[in-house]
């Protein structure tokens, strides 16, 4: 790399008082650039042979203090020293140390708060460009255990990649960092100590499933093996009592929902007041408690006795998810009684404002029907959403656009295999007819795969088993996929941006249906090859 022409960048940045636009060399990323006193910080884009993007860390700080950083090349000018180096862990904790907002912080003063776990670790630019100016507070970093499992990666990993897309974006408003559907002390550790800002504890090994499917007779004798004293305080608490929640609002509790309640959930409450006391109240951490990995819809009454339980002992989480009436499964729309969805969703965000916390809509990805009634009814309290896998749909749409034949060959793979994830996911995508037969699909119909609601549960379901398929020790899809994808980023993101504008739309009133929403954003059948280097040169790509 040419340091002295790199030097002279440095000096005509600090010589254009925050006018970064006519830069001379078009590799400097503009929107990373951070000036701090006669200090410059930025990342250099270049373009290889491949036509991928390799980034670069460029630091020109005084001689005494450049040392906190490690360097691939180094060039002294006077008494400051510049210097080029790796995006990796070392040079992300120098940086922060010098630009606290690349660090994520507290969901509690953000009234609108939306989840964008990124399993591949390279969506959070295009989500952090959408942002900005929306109000909402992004949650970047939230992968699952078990997704990073099924990925093979890891916290730090996907910390390190939303932290470092936070500086390039000069994403200055706030970010957060989940650990996502932790269900032991070990995990929830992990998370914290690679800097979390929040945890969400999944409560599903602590919550007794089996009750729901008790009929009243064994329910009460079931209830009845309890101690006495416990008897006693939920009957005197709960029995036939009904809770105000104003607003003409409220929660009668019958003699099934006291037993059904107590014995379903008393233990995860237990459980989560045990994390709470260890590591939320020490770390400081937003605490959401997750009720909706389970098979049955949590009730109203459900609810309002796992919250006022919670507040009995004095905790109130950040926000809670209840597993709400009808069907969120994973890349779709939801399944159900719209409707009822709302009666019942009133209630739900009754009980949250009554206790001081925010509902969380998990598996929120596509969930377009419910997003007008979310937003107007949690319009005076706010709303957390979380959104994750479709990002994963969006760069396999950039894989449909840019090499069908491959494509097919992926979903061939996915549709023949599926049962691979049976146990991780619930899903009405079958390979018994509903799901597009692969014998069906042409390179002229492959764009399809990304609309049918059953091949996208196909195609979601099985991102990990696509990506870490071997044959003699080496990925059979993994090298290729990458390939086409990163020399493919700005489409990427341009999918991206529409995927998740559509939700944001909805969720801010901007649009009032799916129709609307979907309406209003440029097909993404339809991106031609024009707007394409339009995308690449306004990404300095």
């Amino acid at each position: 790399m040419d340091l002295q022409s790199l030097l002279s960048d440095i000096k005509e940045i600090l010589a254009s008082n925050g006018k970064y636009e006519d830069l001379s060399n078009k590799e400097i990323y503009t929107p990373s650039i951070q000036v701090d006193r006669r200090n410059v910080y930025f990342i250099l884009h270049q373009k290889n042979n491949e036509g991928i993007i390799e980034k670069s860390l460029v630091v020109y700080e005084n001689r005494l203090t450049a040392g906190d950083f490690e360097a691939l090349e180094i060039l002294e000018d006077v008494d400051s020293t510049l210097i080029v180096g790796e995006l990796n862990e070392h040079n992300n904790d120098a940086l922060a140390k010098r630009f606290q907002w690349m660090r994520p912080t507290s969901r509690r003063n953000y009234k609108y708060t939306f989840g964008l776990g990124d399993r591949l670790g390279n969506a959070s630019n295009a989500h952090l460009r959408l942002f900005k100016g929306r109000g909402i507070m992004p949650v970047l970093a939230q992968q699952s255990i078990r997704e990073l499992v099924l990925m093979h990666r890891t916290n730090t990993d996907v910390f390190q990649s939303a932290s470092w897309a936070v500086f390039e974006e000069g994403f200055t408003y706030g970010w957060g960092a989940d650990g996502d559907h932790v269900k032991t002390p070990y995990e929830v550790d992990y998370a914290v100590k690679i800097g979390c800002s929040m945890i969400t504890l999944d409560c599903t090994e602590e919550i007794n499933n089996d009750i729901v499917t008790l009929n009243d007779d064994d329910l009460d004798k079931r209830f009845n093996q309890l101690d006495p004293d416990q008897i006693k305080y939920f009957n005197d608490t709960y029995l036939n009592k009904t809770f105000d929640l104003g607003n003409g609002r409220s929660v009668k509790f019958t003699k099934h929902d006291v037993e059904e309640s107590a014995l379903t959930f008393y233990g995860a409450i237990l459980f989560a007041a045990g994390i709470y006391k260890k590591f939320v109240v020490p770390y400081n951490l937003d605490f959401e408690i997750s009720m909706d990995e389970t098979p049955y819809q949590t009730t109203n009454p459900n609810h309002f006795f796992f919250a006022n339980e919670l507040h009995r002992r004095g905790i109130t989480p950040t926000t809670m998810a209840p597993r709400f009436y009808g069907e969120f499964q994973k890349a779709i729309d939801y399944i159900g009684d719209t409707k009822r969805f709302e009666r019942e969703y009133v209630i739900h965000e009754a009980i949250a404002e009554h206790f001081g916390y925010k509902l969380s809509i998990h598996s929120g990805s596509d969930k377009l029907s419910v997003y007008e009634i979310i937003g107007r009814v949690s319009k005076q309290h706010g709303w957390h959403v979380k959104t994750a896998g479709t990002n994963w749909l969006e760069a396999l749409r950039v894989i449909a656009h840019k090499d069908p034949k491959f494509m097919l060959e992926l979903y061939k793979f996915s549709y023949e295999n599926l049962d691979d994830v049976k146990d991780f996911y619930v899903f009405n995508a079958q390979t018994d007819g509903t799901a597009p037969k692969p014998e069906t699909m042409t390179i002229d119909n492959v764009m399809d795969l990304l609309d049918n609601d059953d091949a996208r549960q196909v195609l979601h379901t099985m991102y990990g088993s696509i990506m870490n398929l071997k044959h003699n020790y080496h990925y059979v899809y993994r090298d290729k996929l990458w390939n086409i994808l990163l020399k493919n980023q700005a489409l990427y993101d341009k999918y991206l941006n529409i995927h998740i504008a559509e939700h944001l739309d909805l969720l801010q009133g901007v649009v009032k249906t799916k129709q609307e929403a979907q309406e209003k954003h440029e097909p993404k059948t339809d991106i031609s090859k024009e707007s394409e280097k339009e995308l690449e040169a306004s990404l300095n790509i």
